[in-house]
């Protein structure tokens, strides 16, 4: 009996057809995947260069980059609030390619309109300790008789540490108490209390997704 050979080719033909076939599904399931997860990113402010603490951040030193975006995503700052964080004071030391977050920068180190410059000279235990440029801080007498005098909030100019632990600093004060202030340093009576930026001078956040 003769035997033709290569009938067993149609049958090798096909299963290669079908892997094929299944190749461009697996290719378009991908395509569609990726367009997908493109949709659901978002642009956020990044740093473009290394800024050292205390040191104002400039334009310069902003960039943009593109996140994926879902519920875990929270503190950073949208693209839209870029200029935003221009004038601004780095908290931290800022490193090259960080995503910019919550409490990386304090207010601008600068006299605004309605305020005044102090001076003083702080004792230990008489300033937070970590007391940088740009905070805010409240100003209260050591010791008062009156306890009716209400602290005053002060933001930080300037602050340079002594080598015996005592602080160089210099205060915006606003001008109707700059006074006070001022007899208060004068007198050795000057205390500063620590105080959380309030939220609305902040750069607006990028929230968790509802």
């Amino acid at each position: 009996m003769t035997v033709t050979p290569g009938r067993a080719r149609p049958r090798v033909r096909t299963q290669w057809l079908a892997l094929g076939a299944a190749l461009v599904v697996l290719a378009g399931v991908l395509v569609a995947w990726a367009l997908s997860s493109a949709s659901d990113r978002t642009q956020v402010v990044q740093l473009a260069r290394a800024v050292q603490v205390g040191e104002p951040i400039e334009a310069a030193d902003l960039t943009f980059a593109d996140v994926a975006y879902d519920g875990a995503v929270q503190g950073l700052v949208p693209a839209a609030s870029l200029d935003m964080l221009v004038g601004r004071v780095a908290a931290i030391d800022l490193h090259t390619g960080v995503l910019m977050q919550t409490g990386m920068w304090r207010d601008a180190s600068h006299i605004a309109v309605g305020e005044e410059s102090v001076g003083a000279l702080l004792g230990v235990g008489r300033f937070p300790v970590g007391l940088a440029r740009g905070d805010v801080v409240r100003a209260a007498p050591v010791a008062s008789l009156d306890v009716t005098v209400a602290p005053i909030a002060v933001r930080v100019l300037d602050v340079e540490a002594g080598d015996d632990g005592e602080l160089t600093i210099t205060l915006a004060v606003p001008a109707a108490q700059s006074v006070a202030v001022a007899r208060l340093a004068a007198t050795d009576q000057l205390l500063l209390v620590g105080q959380a930026l309030a939220v609305d001078q902040a750069p607006d956040i990028l929230a968790a997704a509802p």
